[in-house]
């Protein structure tokens, strides 16, 4: 046998390696034959990790849990679930809150997913017609990672475009993640709205799987670099240059040196949001901003609360009845009232500035009277409208009026602005300042005005969420113009520029080239060249965003850190307006021209330069199928080639020491 082997072997390297492709190719083929039929419904190159369709109630119901607002049941019925008898049932408990969050069944996994995967994820969803009477368009289905609602972690809620959820027929949710930076531990299923009309009262979800898209491979740890310039002190002599906090990142000593290094202002991300303090009537949950603003105070830097009142993420009970009809004036009136001065009191003394009207505009504006501009179907305006009296001059609009008022009253040495996006659109920027003009004017003679000097709208705040396909420095500039003849003082609120438009940036797949950080870190130059002439007029500058992958918009790549909290371009661009900004800042210098970090590029990371690596994340995806095999067949080729090489060399130095 063994001279049969050595005859083969003696055969030249161009008939072994045919040999070897030819058997390769057919062990390729009965490989991914035999790897499709065991994963299912899962793609070649994916690896089925977790499956669940509730048909094992005793090995798995530890690993499902429900929250406040709901009430779960393995059910086993004939033709209950998607392609079975079994499913999971879920119950809206009456009276309850129909936030998304406070109706989710939340999914422990028994491993966490490494981080550094890429992970694929499908389940189904049933609304039966029965159990659900008199709602209006369902919206879609969607699940949470690691509970991070907040998008602390970066982009954590799938999928970006949810849709809406039909009646009586099953629909299929499946989501491919972008590379996980940290272990996905649990997983919220929910339907992607806080209202009752939009929401179903009984529900299934079935057939959640989980599969892992490509193999895992080392990635960079990320680390803050505390030697690079520090962005508050280089802008010192212009305004506050702030960023957004939540309470656990407070908790991380890195986190808490980072943000101390770099900036002087804090905005809350969302624990200051109108739902994150009060969730039902006359109770207020205060701790988690108190955390947050209690920490700035200590460390002397700029607090901004965000915000009071929005046409989002605002408790019901404020203007809204159980069954989600809109209170009468009068009620939303009172609860307008107690609500701001609640809260704006519990923090007057601590917080600097107020959003206390965000976003009271429709998308881009109208031309015409402001009121022409406003958002009619807002759930504060309808309440106001609820009751009205016009024969008194009363208008929906009036409780932005007296939102300020509440506030001014409750705090009385707060800066007090309105804010909102589009503000760089004509139509939109003209409502904007008119409306504060003429508030500003009524309140003059307001009997309840006891500085009649001070405005009542004393700030304008460009919320700034642009894109770098649709924005242009000049209207910027026009936008701050006009708000500068309102008498107000300004503030750039939320800063970021991600790749793309509005429609485009959550479908991205591939990261930034170099030509495009360029681009990107051009516009963030000019847009800084325009707030730097102006700074005279603007109280504060606030990026909304501490890296791209802590971004609400991360699929953009929108801010100045990139995922490994390396400067990106657009760090130095920032910077690159001001003279001598090196030699104030920091120990850094300013590149003479805006590079990337020399240890990075937007297509490969040279692990070798970075920082200490330790976690485990997916190599390229395998591809689509035939170029996929051919590449097996190619690499398999090359490896047996090279064993058979291996083995010949064996045993011709074995037949040299039997003959010596």
């Amino acid at each position: 046998m063994l001279s049969i082997f050595k005859r083969i072997c003696s055969f030249s390297a161009g008939t072994i390696i045919l040999f070897i492709s030819a058997f390769t190719f057919i062990s390729a083929v009965c490989f991914t034959s035999a790897a499709e039929n065991s994963q299912g419904a899962g793609s070649e190159g994916e690896k089925l990790l977790y499956s669940f369709s509730f048909d094992d109630e005793e090995n798995d119901s530890e690993l499902f849990s429900k929250s406040g607002s709901i009430n779960i049941e393995w059910v086993n019925q004939p033709d209950i679930g998607f392609d079975d008898d079994y499913a999971l049932k879920v119950t809206h408990i009456e009276d309850k809150p129909y936030t998304s969050h406070e109706n989710a069944v939340r999914l422990v996994l028994p491993e966490p997913l490494p981080s550094g995967g890429v992970y694929r994820i499908t389940f189904k969803a049933y609304v039966p017609f029965d159990g659900n009477p008199d709602k209006e368009t369902l919206t879609g289905p969607g699940f949470v990672v690691n509970d991070d609602y907040a998008g602390n972690l970066g982009e954590t809620k799938f999928p970006a475009q949810f849709g809406t959820m039909p009646v009586d027929e099953w629909k299929t949710v499946d989501v491919t993640l972008p590379l996980q930076d940290n272990p996905i531990e649990d997983l919220f299923f929910r339907f992607v709205i806080n209202d009752k009309p939009n929401h179903p009262d009984l529900w299934y979800w079935d057939d959640i799987k989980i599969y892992q898209v490509g193999e895992l491979v080392v990635t960079p740890v990320p680390e803050w670099d505390l030697l690079l310039p520090s962005l508050y002190e280089a802008f010192s002599d212009y305004f506050p240059f702030g960023n957004i906090l939540e309470p656990n990142q407070l908790k991380n000593p890195e986190f808490v040196a980072m943000f101390k290094r770099y900036y002087n202002a804090v905005t809350a991300g969302n624990v200051m949001k109108p739902d994150e303090m009060s969730k039902q009537k006359d109770i207020y949950t205060l701790e988690n901003a108190d955390f947050i603003v209690d920490w700035a105070v200590e460390n002397k830097m700029f607090v901004h609360g965000h915000c009071l009142v929005w046409h989002k993420q605002s408790p019901h009970w404020v203007n809204m009845n159980p069954d989600g009809t809109p209170l009468t004036r009068a009620e939303a009136q009172k609860n307008l009232e107690s609500f701001i001065t609640t809260i704006a009191g519990h923090f007057s003394g601590r917080v600097d500035s107020w959003d206390v009207v965000n976003e009271a505009f429709s998308e881009s504006g109208a031309a015409g009277h402001w009121h022409d501009s406003l958002r009619i179907d807002a759930p504060w305006y309808t309440a106001y409208a609820n009751g009205m009296d016009e024969s008194k001059g009363e208008h929906p609009s009036d409780y932005i009026y007296d939102a300020f008022v509440y506030a001014r009253l409750a705090a009385p040495d707060a800066v007090l602005y309105y804010l909102d996006f589009n503000e760089e659109h004509a139509a939109k920027r003209e409502a904007m300042a008119s409306m504060t003009e003429e508030f500003n004017e009524k309140w003059k003679t307001d009997p309840r005005n006891t500085e009649p000097e001070r405005f009542l709208i004393e700030g304008l705040g460009l919320q700034a969420h642009y894109w770098t396909n649709q924005i242009n420095a000049n209207d910027v500039e026009l936008t701050i113009k006009r708000f500068i003849e309102t008498g107000t003082i300004l503030s750039i609120s939320e800063l970021d520029i991600p790749f793309g438009t509005h429609s485009t940036y959550t479908s991205r797949t591939q990261p930034p080239t170099e030509e495009e950080l360029q681009m990107q870190a051009e516009l963030y130059r000019q847009l800084f060249d325009v707030f730097i002439r102006y700074a005279d007029n603007i109280e504060r500058l606030t990026v909304w965003g501490l890296s791209d992958n802590l971004s609400w918009r991360g699929a953009g790549y929108p801010v100045l850190f990139d995922k490994y909290y390396s400067p990106k371009p657009t760090f130095w661009s920032v910077l690159s307006v001001l003279p001598d900004s090196a030699e104030s800042a920091g120990t850094a210098d300013i590149p003479d021209s805006v590079e990337s970090n020399p240890n990075e590029s937007a297509d490969e990371i040279d692990l070798s330069d970075l920082i200490k690596t330790e976690a485990v994340v997916p190599s390229d995806i395998i591809p689509e199928k035939d170029t996929a095999s051919l590449g097996w067949i190619v690499y398999a080729a090359i490896g047996a080639a090279a064993a058979v090489a291996v083995v010949i060399a064996l045993l011709e130095r074995r037949d040299r020491k039997r003959k010596g």
